[in-house]
């Protein structure tokens, strides 16, 4: 995602786009399709415990500082040789020491358990600083080694992983995509030339011309299977024509992985892992959910809610677009990931793991982003820059290298939305520091800080109603689309659960029978109410086989 004070505030050279295609950022309460990070999701909470996020969090858990010019040396001699002359300072010191110490001011201010920030320069890592807990409850502080949920800066990941297969003869960047999926029964596109047309190019470069986070609801909220979210497909009007414009897509960037998966006869976990992930030394790096809450190093994700408190919150299918945004990883293993980004030789400890040439496809503009930015496969780009952001509700990511600098960094937190500002003040602040300015203030002077902090939803308008007898409400509601929503209730409290999600959410009543759902800051309308019951549930969960997009209705099934 990208906001005009990112643009107007980073760019000073670098054009940094901090917010870039932030994964899993859809919010069924927009009814545009901005790549906006106040998004809503389906999810599965690890915890019903709530915990308030004022003055609980540690400063700074763990700071490791490496300026540039230390060469220490374990067999050195403390003792400097003779004529040794003054020692030689770095001018990338003073900036890391400058960094150092914004990063360590605006941390306690932001309300994140935890982060981890690592810079590399060349093939050395020049700064590492974990800060704050991994998890609320233990207390546990961040390390190095503890992994983070990525999200979207995975998808650079798949490209490569393509263009490995590209370089060995495997696949062709624009193979079509119904050459592993030629059944109709199984995939097809709402129009059906495209269905023939569409490649892994424009899979990789969101140009498929279908909504902008179309079907994100229904593995975020409805827990469907990616088959199913296939399927639907040929329900999803485009709102561009094919090949033209950029729009983010999760559904579809994810389908470019699953075909090298079928390409291949291997699952794409196990592919992503075998031919990339390992060869780059990032072995305790995760491809499923599974693997990375059974990591005894992770940090678990939280969201803050619009009352102020964060809860531990995950998107229990994730691993349905997993291509799209799954991957959870260290930072001290992301610095190989930047150090093989920043070499851009296709080669990693002497081994060459793909071509120059096809490495360099995935970071070549392949569609129009803005005027001076493109997106490429996985990456924004420009002549200076390569950066893409990850959310995955509750964990935000950023990953950026500047090009003429060979500098990258990679910045990793375990809350959502507000994750997002830290990243993106900090990345901003860096950018200004590489260019000589050491007075601005991003957190300030950008508007980052407390931007994605969720508002209340607002107060109803008088006169104000009371709701019916719950037993009401209570029901299965279906729609064509995305299937149904159960509303139960228990110790007088709405429950609502969302398609094959068996996580419910408490629903708190508004106004009239009008509810919300605090976890999706989602209102929730039971319609029809006549005999006893509701018939009807209208939610703003978008339907997308409308153009433009509306809402959702939902029709009782049963009592």
């Amino acid at each position: 995602m990208v906001d005009n004070k990112v643009l107007s505030g980073i760019v000073l050279g670098f054009l940094i786009v901090v917010v870039a295609g932030a994964f899993l950022v859809f919010n069924p309460l927009k009814s545009d399709n901005s790549p906006d990070n106040g998004m809503v999701g389906s999810v599965n909470q690890t915890g019903n415990n709530t915990t308030n996020n004022t003055g609980i969090l540690p400063s700074n858990s763990l700071i490791t500082f490496i300026p540039l010019s230390s060469g220490f040396n374990i067999q050195s001699s403390s003792i400097s040789p003779p004529n040794s002359g003054p020692p030689v300072t770095d001018p990338l010191d003073h900036i890391i020491s400058l960094f150092d110490a914004y990063v360590n001011s605006i941390f306690p201010e932001s309300g994140i358990p935890g982060s981890a920030i690592v810079i590399v320069k060349g093939d050395k890592v020049v700064y590492m600083n974990c800060l704050g807990v991994k998890n609320l409850a233990s207390g546990e502080p961040v390390s190095p080694n503890t992994l983070f949920e990525i999200g979207s800066c995975s998808k650079a990941f798949t490209a490569t992983n393509i263009a490995q297969l590209v370089s060995n003869g495997t696949l062709s960047w624009d193979d079509p995509i119904s050459k592993y999926f030629p059944d109709i029964s199984e995939f097809q596109m709402y129009d059906s030339e495209v269905t023939g047309k569409l490649t892994i190019r424009d899979c990789l470069s969101h140009r498929s011309g279908q909504p902008a986070y179309s079907q994100d609801t229904e593995w975020m909220m409805f827990n469907d299977s990616y088959s199913r979210m296939l399927y639907n497909l040929r329900y999803v009007k485009n709102d561009t024509p094919f090949n033209t414009t950029y729009a983010y897509n999760n559904i579809i960037y994810a389908l470019a992985g699953y075909y090298a998966s079928r390409a291949t006869g291997i699952t794409w976990s196990e592919l992503i892992k075998e031919d990339l992930l390992n060869p780059l030394g990032m072995t305790s790096s995760t491809a499923t959910v599974k693997d990375f809450f059974n990591s005894p190093d992770h940090a678990t994700p939280y969201k803050l809610l619009s009352n102020g408190t964060l809860v531990p919150y995950h998107t229990a299918s994730i691993d349905e677009v997993g291509p799209a945004g799954v991957l959870g990883c260290s930072i001290s293993e992301m610095a190989n990931w930047l150090k093989f980004q920043i070499a851009d030789t296709g080669m990693y400890n002497g081994v060459q793991i793909v071509s120059k040439e096809d490495l360099d496809e995935t970071r070549t503009g392949q569609i129009k982003y803005t005027d001076t930015i493109q997106y490429a496969m996985g990456w924004l780009v420009n002549d200076q820059l390569i950066t893409h952001a990850g959310d995955t509700i509750s964990s935000q990511t950023s990953v950026s290298v500047f090009l003429k600098e060979g500098i990258g960094i990679v910045s990793v937190t375990n809350a959502g939305p507000i994750g997002q500002d830290f990243n993106s003040a900090i990345l901003a602040k860096l950018s200004l520091l590489l260019k000589g300015n050491e007075v601005t203030d991003p957190w300030i002077d950008y508007g980052y800080k407390d931007q994605h902090k969720p508002a209340p939803f607002p107060d109803p308008v008088p006169p104000l109603v009371g709701p019916q007898a719950l037993d009401t409400y209570t029901g299965v509601y279906s729609n064509d689309f995305y299937g149904n929503i159960t509303i139960t209730v228990e110790n007088n409290v709405l429950k609502c659960y969302y398609g094959y999600n068996t996580q419910s959410n408490d629903l708190k009543h508004w106004n009239d029978s009008v509810f919300l759902d605090p976890i999706f800051d989602m209102p929730l309308e039971f319609k029809d109410i006549h005999d006893g019951s509701a018939h009807q549930l209208e939610t703003s969960v978008q339907n997308y086989t409308t153009t433009p997009p509306g809402t959702s209705v939902f029709n009782r099934t049963e009592s």
